[in-house]
């Protein structure tokens, strides 16, 4: 995932296993995924779906993601 680049397909659980620090990111819009057993077969586009986001914040945070990924390398 590091090396990816993530988008709204990402499945959850993948990206916090591999990328821990972005349970902060998710916090931030009201995604407590980490404890969630949904986070295992949904996508970050059908999580935050169900936590009521709009569209344009499931972009904003996608963005925001992929910003701390840059950022780690």
């Amino acid at each position: 995932m590091n090396r990816k680049t993530i988008n709204k397909n990402t499945n959850i659980a993948e990206l916090i296993e591999q990328n821990p620090e972005m349970n902060d990111v998710l916090y931030e819009y009201g995604l407590y995924c980490g404890d969630c057993y949904a986070a295992g077969y949904d996508t970050l586009e059908a999580g935050a779906m169900s936590h009521g986001l709009e569209e344009d914040e499931i972009e904003e945070l996608i963005q925001e993601l992929n910003k701390k990924v840059v950022k780690k390398k």
